[in-house]
């Protein structure tokens, strides 16, 4: 278990690995659990492409390389407590250049739209009194297809996953 989003495992290490959406777990009392695979690159194969009718695409896709979810590499990002989140179709999204981002994968910002206007749809100041905390946390875990930013007070706890 990492106790929460350290330097070194932001990335899961010092190499980057894209990151594979596998659930995404809310219960009632606000806890929030996104489990995630890394991936791993093979090659892609005639079999892997035969549904594809064009040849000229088949052809094409031979030359690249696909990325699958490595399950033996399948993590639980566990948030205790939060004040809201949202999920975001990948290829939709647009970058801040205002943002200021710490990691790769696994996003802490230091600065963020969302931050800044997090007040305009919650209320931040009883929030700060129930949790007698006043800095809010941005968190984003950005996976191939989908983005999962996390507004709280606490840092989340990384663990190796049952889920499979």
């Amino acid at each position: 278990m990492f106790s929460g989003l350290n330097n070194t495992k932001l990335c899961f290490g010092n190499e980057y690995h894209f990151l594979h959406l596998k659930h995404l777990i809310d219960n009632p009392n606000n806890k929030l659990v996104i489990v995630i695979s890394l991936t791993k690159k093979i090659k892609t194969t005639l079999d892997s492409i035969k549904h594809i009718e064009n040849e000229n695409i088949r052809e094409a896709l031979l030359e690249t390389t696909e990325l699958i979810p490595d399950e033996s590499q399948t993590y639980e990002i566990y948030f205790d407590n939060y004040l809201f989140y949202q999920g975001r179709n990948e290829s939709y999204t647009q970058a801040n250049d205002d943002d200021i981002r710490i990691g790769k994968g696994l996003i802490l910002f230091e600065k963020s739209q969302l931050l800044n206007y997090a007040d305009k749809f919650i209320s931040v100041d009883l929030a700060s009194i129930i949790h007698k905390k006043t800095e809010l946390r941005h968190y984003g875990v950005y996976t191939l297809n989908n983005i999962i930013d996390v507004v709280t007070f606490y840092e989340p706890v990384i663990r190796k996953s049952k889920y499979t």
